[in-house]
């Protein structure tokens, strides 16, 4: 995985980037593969009036062409920074969720057969009704 970490306008310490890297870290899995990432923290003071002026902005490519992005605001970089992933890692369960039943109805199309089977005509019809 190709992680590239940036700040802008704000120094980078050595806390922020290690939790970053032990959070891409925790988000790959046997399933999700990440095949590169780039994580930008900014801290905009002169143009936000309120005190969230850490900004946190999460990007991932993942195979067959999946871009995952998140933009957090906060008061403190710990804080958008776990926000951030936390969106991240929603939308990967998201996309794996898919992945996984989409896969399982290609690899068994007897599942949708069975399934119909199953809801008797009456229930399709008076759920149709409402």
């Amino acid at each position: 995985m190709d992680i590239k970490i940036e700040s802008r306008n704000v120094g980078m310490t050595p806390r922020w980037k290690t939790e970053i890297e032990n959070r891409m870290a925790a988000l790959e899995t046997d399933s999700i593969h990440i095949t590169h990432a780039r994580v930008t923290l900014t801290k905009n003071a002169h143009h936000k009036k309120g005190a969230d002026n850490a900004e946190a902005l999460v990007l991932l490519t993942i195979p067959r062409r999946h871009t995952v992005t998140a933009r957090k605001e906060a008061k403190t970089f710990e804080e958008a920074i776990r926000h951030a992933f936390q969106a991240v890692e929603t939308e990967i369960k998201k996309m794996h969720e898919k992945r996984v039943a989409k896969d399982t109805v290609k690899a068994d199309p007897a599942v949708l057969r069975v399934a119909a089977e199953e809801i008797p005509d009456e229930d399709i019809a008076q759920a149709s009704n409402n």
